[in-house]
């Protein structure tokens, strides 16, 4: 089989690395890729138009990594050109490229998920926001578009609610922009990422994780993309399985069916469950989260290639894969001044001291090769994953091994699955 892969981030770099240990699979091609995937054992990197790509490379299946090919439509087009691809289409994608769309989805599916209202208008945001009891109950405020895991901010400082509205859909200094905005009710409780693939009809779990977001220990700072996570056996119960099972997977699949939009690809669903146990679904992503597939392409056994193909084929297969009875735990360093929401430049360029005997699954996502160094060039430069039976043994030799590497201006959580039990 040879695979052609979209994307050039540590999402995509833990795909080629999971996907290549599938004895189906001859070659991996990933356009652009980076670095690390081009060091990896059948695999290479490919640049130009993904359609010209495809067809000179004639790839029994593409998997699309990140979430804005899919928005421009890149699947839509591939598909029609022949191609098995395993992500949704351009509209099927609407459940993460637009914030309302997928509220207003959720809400017609009596799919669970927190209150909201839909503002295109920046004097009727300004007004709902006057009435809202910020202080004692909090509010979130989504950018409709998409923003890199940016354009999510919750507060109980009302100042600080007006002042995100006016970035997000009046400032021209904030690199979050958007025409729309949703203004949604704050939930409390736990968060769990739960992953399903989906071919149009089916869907199998794929697993869980746990997500921290905020850039600094203790849940303090600006939402991230994501600064690290961990998975456990124990993270999810059965009951709350079923629950997002029958109440949250198989309803998506059902109402983008009533749509004529059959959804093929990874459904990502962020869910917060709170101390009674109620659960409401906070976001869906339409791909592996990253750092979530950095967390689960480890525990993953089975010829994942193979699955890939059968959902992006409409014939989802359950016996293709399982998941580890292990734990896994996610740290993430990122560069000097990310997420740099207000467009303050980072400190990039930096060469990185990373040792070539780390004892765990390095991947890189905001970092290239020059002149045989490793230079930052992005927000999350890399990020190190341990698998081990016990959590805290995961934690410990993560943090361990992470402690080893090093560049001017990084920084990490010391809190990733801190209190956790297996």
């Amino acid at each position: 089989m040879k695979i052609l892969l979209l994307g050039s981030g540590g999402r995509e770099h833990a795909l080629a690395w999971r996907l290549i240990q599938d004895d189906v699979v001859e070659h991996l091609y990933a356009l652009p890729g980076n670095d690390a995937i081009a060091s990896l054992d059948k695999s290479s990197l490919v640049t130009g138009d993904p359609l010209e790509i495809a067809n000179k490379l004639q790839p029994d299946l593409i998997v699309i990594g990140p979430e804005a090919p899919m928005e421009q439509g890149v699947t839509d087009i591939l598909e029609d050109a022949g191609f098995k691809v395993f992500a949704p289409t351009k509209f099927a994608a609407q459940l993460e490229t637009s914030k309302a769309f997928s509220k207003d989805f959720m809400l017609k599916n009596k799919i669970p998920t927190a209150k909201y209202f839909n503002c295109d208008d920046y004097d009727e945001a300004l007004k709902i926001v006057k009435d809202w009891d910020v202080e004692n109950k909090g509010i979130v405020i989504k950018s409709d578009a998409l923003a890199a895991g940016k354009g999510v901010v919750v507060t109980n400082n009302r100042n600080e609610a007006l002042k995100t509205i006016h970035d997000f859909m009046v400032s021209n200094e904030c690199t979050v922009s958007t025409d729309k905005i949703v203004l949604e009710e704050k939930l409390e409780g736990r968060e769990v990422s739960a992953f399903a693939i989906c071919d149009g009809n089916n869907f199998q779990t794929i697993g869980y994780a746990c997500d921290y977001k905020r850039i600094f220990d203790n849940d303090d700072g600006a939402n991230t993309g994501g600064m690290g996570g961990y998975a456990t056996p124990s993270w999810v119960d059965d009951n709350l399985k079923k629950f997002v099972d029958e109440q949250v997977f198989q309803k998506t699949i059902d109402g983008m069916q009533d749509l004529d939009q059959p959804y093929k690809g990874i459904l990502y669903a962020g869910l917060m469950v709170s101390s009674d146990g109620t659960v409401n679904v906070i976001e869906f992503n339409v791909r592996f989260g990253d750092p979530e597939a950095q967390i689960l392409m480890p525990l993953i056994d089975g010829n994942l290639a193979e699955l890939f193909l059968d959902a992006a084929s409409g014939n989802l297969n359950e016996n293709k894969i399982s998941i580890k009875k292990q734990n896994s735990v996610h740290i993430v360093m990122t560069s000097q001044g990310y997420p740099s929401i207000d467009g303050t430049a980072m400190l990039l360029n930096q060469e990185l001291n990373i040792p070539d005997d780390l004892d765990g699954h390095l991947f890189i996502a905001g970092a290239k090769k020059q002149d045989d160094k490793w230079l930052n060039t992005g927000g999350r430069v890399l990020g190190l994953t341990v698998i081990a039976n016990d959590i805290d043994e995961a934690r410990e030799k993560a943090y361990s091994e992470i402690n080893k590497i090093n560049f001017n201006g990084a920084h990490f959580r010391t809190d990733i699955a801190k209190g956790v039990s297996s």
